[in-house]
C-alpha cells in the first residue's frame, strides 16, 4: 500500500491506495454516501485542473507526473451531472461525444 494525499473541501486527507485503486474508489472512500451530490477527481496545478476519468488507476496517474509531481495535487470536488458523466466515459467515448 502507498499513501497519497487528496484535497477535498479544502482539507488535505491521506489515503492508502494499491496499484488497482481507481479514482472512483478514492472518491467513494472520502465522500459520504448520504450526500446527493456528484463528485469528480481532478489533477490540479496552480494554473489549471484536468478532469480524471473514474476508471484511472490513481498510482498510475501520480507516477506519470514524474519530476513535476511536486507541483501537482489530486483534488476531489462536487461537479454537475454533465461533468460527472464525462468522467465516467472512456477516452474514446469522450472524443466521440465532443464531435
Amino acid at each position: 500500500m502507498t499513501t497519497i494525499y487528496v484535497k477535498i473541501f479544502g482539507i488535505v486527507v491521506p489515503c492508502d491506495v494499491t496499484k488497482l485503486t481507481t479514482c472512483y474508489d478514492v472518491i467513494r472512500l472520502l465522500t459520504s454516501s448520504s450526500r446527493k451530490r456528484d463528485f469528480a477527481m481532478f489533477e490540479s496545478t496552480s494554473e489549471k485542473e484536468k478532469l480524471l476519468p473514474m476508471e484511472s488507476p490513481v498510482l498510475k496517474v501520480i507516477t506519470s507526473w514524474g519530476a513535476e509531481g511536486y507541483m501537482k495535487l489530486l483534488v476531489i470536488r462536487p461537479v454537475d451531472e454533465h461533468t460527472c458523466r464525462l468522467a465516467s466515459m472512456s477516452r474514446a467515448q469522450r472524443r466521440l461525444y465532443r464531435q
